[in-house]
């Protein structure tokens, strides 16, 4: 994953935050949002994803607003892939077809 596209996925995941912060507070709908989100993280993260699950446990849709899941999922992957710290500079994966320098 380059840094640009984990940037955009993560920018992606605050929006899903703000979403679920805001009108995903509506009984009814905000757990329709979740599970809606919950495939869309998947689809961005993988399996960490379904970490947004747990918001579907509040049936009244009001407190699992207040913790942002979906951008504290795109920062564990970011960590977890190296895209902090130090080695942050070689994000990408090297070629092994590539001449090596």
């Amino acid at each position: 994953m380059t840094r640009r596209g984990y940037y955009f996925r993560l920018a992606l995941s605050v929006v899903i935050d703000l979403f679920d912060l805001t009108l995903g507070r509506i009984p009814v709908f905000g757990s329709v949002t979740e599970g809606v989100g919950t495939i869309v993280l998947v689809a961005l993260w993988g399996p960490a994803g379904l970490l947004n699950l747990w918001e579907l446990v509040d049936f009244t849709d009001q407190a699992d607003s207040f913790v942002p899941t979906a951008t504290l999922v795109a920062l564990y992957v970011g960590w977890k892939e190296g895209m902090f710290g130090k080695g942050s500079t070689n994000v990408t994966t090297r070629d092994s077809a590539a001449p090596s320098e």
